[in-house]
């Protein structure tokens, strides 16, 4: 990406050209190649095509053209398996090579075969002969493009690449017109010999000059189980299998096509010389009309129409041919009329294939894995298409016919079969698309084949290793708990207490009859006290239980006994006396961890007769048992709870509790929630609002969450999209949602135009793009396939090039023009001054005179963040910076820390801006946007100590992480010092993740100033803003990474 590029910059007469043919500066030396490549394989096989055609024609052309069809379709299979065999055990560098030195020595055996024959046979054997070298060639050439090029670049260059042989036919064509005997044909073989081995040349500089080899990974998992035909024969790919017939029915009708054509030439011309001359003519203007479509008009055309409506062109223009055909023989009787309608027909049908249908089809194989990719492409040119070829000559040969006739209806059937196998062909593209991009594992519920598991996970039962048995247990519970509950009693006596376990939770979930006396053994003997626990709870909420029989159970002395089994008699009679007033007791005593398990079971079993015991609760000195209560509350249908937890939605140390307790309520919250988004325009509580609603699948909490989302406050809108992820589409707010679709398209175009004219603020921009990008996600998942958009959002992220063109290449077919444009110029690595020409071109020119810091100002933090603004500010003069501050403070009731006016001059605190920047200098958060920085600020506390003072004790309970903002701190075990760190330095970071003891005491060696994080405030800013949490575990990571490579290029010590 380009910061900073000059917008007065022209583009060089090279640059246009790239640009005009979809060319990108480092694809131009690979285009090149590939180009040079297939002009010299294209001359060197329309010579050899030239040099057939002409010894065919002068033998009986109405008889020697089926057999040659037919003799060459048996050699081209018979070669094509021969090939999809040396495919699987060379590596395709070699087996590249070794085609095109085999395409040279066909072409030595074609010209002894001029030299020495002049019958019939020696003919067909010369048309067979051209007919392999073809099939080589084209199994070379487009079995290294498949795996240089992404998805996305064959769509863009197949066009251009495939148009290097066409020129080379023209050429070949005119050189036709000079042929008259076999000596000149013999030239032509010279030639074609000579244009082989500069091919080879040129594919060696390809080889050197790329990684050339179809990496063998893992199948990807799916969740449709092929049948028995296409997982042997088709690798498992229904694409594959609608591709290779498609492909088979179309080079049927384009033989029969060329057949007519050829034959149409021979009764006009009845001398030789004319025959050949015409023909080349043809065939010139053909290739040349062709390479013009292709470099000039295929790229666009396949834009516009898309992928399913170009491969349907094809055999839609061979139809109206043929239609047209059947009608003009009732009408027309001229030879020379019917002569032009059949070249306009072949002309129009050759251009239309190879300018479109060719490199279009090609894509289609993109999608599939490179050893999959490669096998169905050799399926499909060495076997399908050849048989296709034998089907023509067949049809050709036994019904003696031509399209002149009602032999036509024949072509016309096939043809419409084309354009139903195309249809279905596309089909199949989107589901590879769709597998490329989405989860590489299935849920245990997803698979592929549970027919074929079940036998398999039925012996597991009896496996002596617990993992087996674990997931034959959740393979069995989720598919056959029928099978499962017969061996449940087996398996609850088993010796790992983990299968015991997850025996146990399956036996929750069934309708059935428990074995009561190995879970009675299990309640009073196991060593485990959750497993004691959910046994006393199986066995309490049994219908035929005897009250004499729980009552050990409920008044058991061992508390995970007690709880089971109160639990487990309430759920079935939340009114039983016995176990109503144990909970009361249990809630009422005085250990806080009795209390705590109390409100637990209240909350499990939505006891609301118990709302004033948890209303108690609420007021409790002890966190632990008030963040209980809270919980609880969210269970309970009670007015005076709801209100509490209302107005404690965004108290800062209770808040996220309150969040999570209102999440569990039902739709009867909506209408408070509604109230309370009426009567404030806090960001805060309209976020928290968003989140809760996420919770509640309701139509009417998906109503306030469309509402939240049209809010001008963009931070807002993203909190309210985000909780829509988990609502099913609802085709009524489709135009609600194009409406926000639209606003984040033309936002994007004011942004990127911004980031050109503006240098200084690209990098804050791109951050704001970026945001930007995942909120049009969020929207087109309202709109379109959930699970599609979802895996397109992580494909385009993945580091694997691959994917991500795969995942563009999704977007484009399922999403509208405009919108794919404006992801496509976000997510590629273009210069920025192309993405802006990108999207000027589809959304119009961008006009608006306002400067891009004018817009930020304007739209304040509803928009931008508060970093952003901060830049702005920034870069003014003090006084004007000043009354921008006081203008934002006027329009909104509440500005972050960092937009402060008085922020600059309060000197008791370290700065919200100091923060940011210290952050920044520290390796934890060294690749973290400023942006992101900027909102973990307002959770650091301040601290000061004084030299030797502690910070921490070794063996303390570690909630948070610090920064040292001033001063010098040692970390210690015992005397021993293990680091020291200063100014800008972090430790205790793992804290923020996870709560554990401290392993090192921490001490201040001078008087030190520092910034705390703690984990609670950290899980807040999470799960409002989620890019925090990942840039924090990308920071992790990477410091982990590193570590690591020390720890591995450490010199071990001799021994």
């Amino acid at each position: 990406m380009l910061v900073g590029v000059d917008a007065t910059d022209q583009p060089t007469s090279s640059q246009r050209w790239q640009r005009m043919l979809g060319i990108r500066p480092e694809e131009s030396r690979t285009v090149g190649l590939f180009f040079i490549h297939n002009f010299l394989l294209g001359i060197g096989t329309i010579l050899i095509y030239v040099a057939a055609n002409a010894i065919l024609l002068e033998n009986n052309p109405e008889t020697s053209l089926p057999v040659a069809y037919i003799a060459s379709a048996v050699a081209m299979i018979g070669v094509g398996r021969v090939y999809a065999y040396f495919e699987h055990h060379l590596a395709l560098r070699s087996l590249a090579v070794r085609v095109l030195l085999a395409a040279v020595v066909m072409t030595v055996v074609v010209g002894i075969l001029v030299v020495i024959g002049h019958s019939v046979a020696a003919a067909v054997a010369i048309m067979a002969g051209y007919r392999l070298i073809y099939l080589l060639t084209n199994l070379e050439f487009w079995g290294v493009s498949a795996v240089v090029f992404d998805t996305r670049q064959s769509k863009r260059l197949f066009g251009v690449i495939s148009s290097g042989d066409m020129p080379a036919k023209a050429i070949g064509a005119i050189l036709a017109a000079l042929v008259h005997a076999h000596a000149d044909v013999l030239r032509l073989l010279l030639v074609a010999f000579g244009a082989f081995l500069a091919a080879l040349y040129v594919l060696q500089l390809t080889i050197q000059s790329h990684d050339v080899h179809a990496p063998h990974g893992a199948d990807r998992s799916t969740r449709r189980e092929p049948s028995k035909l296409i997982g042997k024969r088709f690798g498992g790919s229904e694409l594959i299998f609608y591709m290779c017939l498609s492909l088979a029915v179309l080079a049927a009708v384009a033989t029969e096509i060329e057949y007519n054509f050829f034959i149409n030439v021979k009764h006009r011309f009845h001398d030789q010389t004319d025959v050949i001359r015409y023909v080349s003519y043809v065939l010139a203007l053909t290739y040349g009309v062709a390479m013009l479509a292709k470099l000039l008009l295929s790229r666009q055309v396949l834009d516009q129409f898309g992928v399913q409506r170009s491969l349907l062109t094809l055999p839609w223009v061979a139809l109206a041919g043929l239609a047209g055909l059947v009608v003009m023989r009732y009408f027309v009787a001229s030879e020379t009329v019917m002569l032009i309608y059949f070249c306009g027909i072949y002309l129009v049908f050759e251009v239309v294939r190879r300018a479109l249908f060719d490199p279009v089809f090609l894509v289609l194989f993109q999608p599939l894995l490179p050893p999959q990719r490669l096998k169905g492409h050799t399926l499909a040119k060495g076997l399908y298409e050849p048989l296709g070829l034998g089907l023509a000559g067949s049809l050709i040969f036994l019904l003696h016919t031509t399209l002149e006739s009602g032999g036509a209806l024949v072509w016309i059937a096939l043809l419409a079969g084309a354009v139903w196998l195309l249809r279905h062909t596309y089909k199949r593209y989107l589901h590879e698309l769709n597998d490329a991009i989405g989860r590489r594992f299935l849920e245990r519920d997803q698979l592929a084949m549970p027919t074929v598991a079940k036998t398999s996970l039925l012996s597991q039962l009896q496996s002596s290793r617990p993992d087996d048995v674990l997931t034959a247990i959740s393979w069995l519970d989720a598919h056959n708990s029928a099978e499962l509950t017969q061996q449940v009693p087996t398996l609850l006596e088993h010796a790992n207490a983990s299968v015991r376990r997850r025996t146990l939770n399956a036996v929750g979930r069934m309708n059935q009859k428990v074995p009561v006396r190995q879970l009675m053994h299990i309640a009073l003997t196991d060593d485990e006290p959750s497993l004691r626990q959910q046994a006393a709870y199986l066995l309490g909420r049994r219908i035929n239980a005897e009250t004499a029989e729980l009552a050990p159970l409920i008044h058991h002395t061992d508390l995970s006994i007690r709880q089971g089994a109160i639990k487990g008699v309430l759920e079935l009679n939340p009114h039983d006396a016995v176990a109503q007033a144990e909970l009361v007791q249990l809630a009422k005593d005085a250990n806080p961890a009795h209390q705590q398990i109390a409100l637990n079971l209240i909350a499990a079993l939505h006891l609301d007769d118990l709302a004033p015991l948890v209303s108690e609760r609420l007021t409790s000195s002890n966190t632990d048992v008030k963040k209980g209560a809270i919980a609880a509350a969210g269970q309970l249908a009670n007015a005076k709870l709801t209100t509490y937890l209302l107005q404690h939605l965004t108290d800062r140390a209770i808040g996220r509790a309150v969040t999570q307790a209102l999440k569990g309520r039902g739709s009867e919250t909506i209408p408070a929630l509604r109230a309370l988004q009426n009567a404030t325009k806090d960001r805060l509580t309209l976020e928290r609002i968003a989140t809760v609603c996420g919770a509640i699948y309701t139509p009417e909490s998906r109503h306030l969450l469309n509402g939240l989302a049209q809010l001008p406050d963009l931070v807002v809108r993203r909190a309210a999209l985000r909780a829509l992820r988990r609502f099913p589409n609802e085709p009524a707010d489709d135009a609600l949602f194009r409406t926000l679709m639209h606003e984040e398209v033309q936002l994007a175009q004011r942004l990127l135009h911004g980031s050109l004219t503006d240098a200084d603020l690209t990098d804050t921009l791109d951050y704001e793009l970026s945001v930007l990008v995942q909120r049009l996600f969020d929207i087109l998942a309202q709109l379109y396939d959930t699970e599609t958009i979802t895996g397109a959002r992580l494909g385009v992220g993945h580091p694997a090039r691959e994917r991500r063109a795969n995942a563009l290449e999704m977007l484009d077919n399922l999403i509208p023009r405009a919108t794919y444009q404006t992801l496509q110029v976000l997510v590629d690595d273009l210069p920025r001054q192309e993405k802006n020409r990108i999207l000027d071109v589809e959304l119009g020119p961008f006009d608006d005179t306002e400067t891009i810091r004018a817009f930020i100002l304007r739209k304040g933090e509803q928009v931008f963040s508060a970093w952003t603004i901060n830049v702005v500010l920034r870069s003014l003069p003090p006084a004007d910076a000043l009354m921008a501050q006081q203008a934002l403070e006027s329009r909104f009731a509440s500005l972050s820390p960092l937009l402060m006016a008085h922020a600059a001059h309060s000197t008791d605190q370290i700065s919200a801006y100091d923060r940011v920047l210290l952050l920044a200098q520290t390796s934890l958060f060294s690749q973290t946007p400023e942006n992101v920085l900027a909102s973990i600020t307002p959770i650091m506390k301040e601290e000061e100590h004084p030299a030797g003072g502690p910070i921490f004790h070794k063996g303390d309970l570690g909630t948070g992480m610090y920064v040292i903002y001033t001063g010098e701190v040692a970390i210690l075990d015992g005397d021993t010092e293990l680091a020291r760190f200063g100014r800008g330095d972090f430790f205790g970071e793992l804290a923020l993740l996870d709560t554990e003891s401290r392993s090192a005491t921490a001490e201040a060696i001078t008087d030190v100033r520092l910034l705390r994080i703690d984990q609670d405030d950290f899980y807040d800013l999470m799960e409002e803003r989620s890019e925090v949490l990942r840039s924090i575990v990308r920071s992790l990571s990477g410091r982990i990474r590193r570590q690591n490579e020390l720890l591995a290029n450490r010199p071990t010590s001799a021994q």
